[in-house]
């Protein structure tokens, strides 16, 4: 019995410290006033989470509960799609939330309330076709010294400031670390990004690309730990 318990110790040791880095998702397709499924990636296994839905600019907290759902041993969601609450109908973009209260870990993002996921956007200066809004996941970081993207749907022929600033600001205001363009494809001609002095030593950091010619902006948040995630 001594050793069983010390095993299923070893074991749930092994488990525990295999999990890295943060959960995170990106918004998969809306249905108006209807629902919303996500693509959630690196969530850890084993847990439980409450789905959150606020108005924007919450990131979630304290929002309405829609869903409660478990992660299995691979730490995939046991659902992905998710009502919208019917007292967050008509509202142009909703903050959504995932929280354990078993871990403590958590994610959010947000979406526009319409069929399309995001509206018709402006065309940038090239005046090639785009929709939805940029974003990009964290996908690895050097402690105190760098942290790398994984972006996506960014528009072409457009340039973006780099701004970090300390956690909850969403980047906004932050120090800039770097000015990068997108090519006729929305590729970004830089990805791994310095962390400025000033921020060195802080446990998260938000991150921030923001385009001073068309409007177009995507933040996220990384803890200053080094680590690599597994992100599309």
């Amino acid at each position: 019995m001594k050793r069983l318990g010390l095993l299923l110790l070893v074991v749930f040791g092994l488990l525990t410290v295999a999990y890295t880095g943060f959960p995170t998702f990106t918004i998969k397709k809306v249905k108006r006033n209807h629902s919303v499924e996500i693509y959630p990636i690196n969530f850890p296994p084993n847990d439980t989470f409450i789905v959150r839905m606020g108005p924007m600019g919450t990131r979630g907290i304290g929002g309405y509960v829609v869903a409660t759902v478990t992660t299995d041993a691979g730490g995939n969601l046991s659902k992905t799609v998710y009502p919208i609450h019917p007292n967050l109908w008509g509202l142009p973009r909703i903050a959504i939330r995932l929280e354990s209260p078993i871990t403590g870990y958590y994610a959010y993002n947000w979406f526009y309330n319409t069929t399309t996921n995001g509206a018709p956007a402006t065309p940038p200066p090239s005046g090639c076709i785009y929709r939805g809004f940029p974003f990009f996941f964290i996908r690895s970081v050097v402690k105190d010294t760098s942290v790398t993207i994984s972006p996506h749907n960014f528009p072409c022929n457009d340039t973006f400031l780099v701004r970090m600033n300390l956690m909850g600001t969403r980047g906004e205001g932050g120090i800039v670390v770097a000015t990068v363009t997108t090519d006729d494809q929305g590729n970004l001609s830089q990805i791994t990004f310095d962390i400025p002095e000033a921020l060195k030593g802080q446990r998260r950091i938000a991150i921030r690309l923001e385009s001073p010619t068309t409007g177009y902006y995507a933040y996220n948040w990384f803890y200053n730990n080094t680590a690599t995630v597994d992100v599309p």
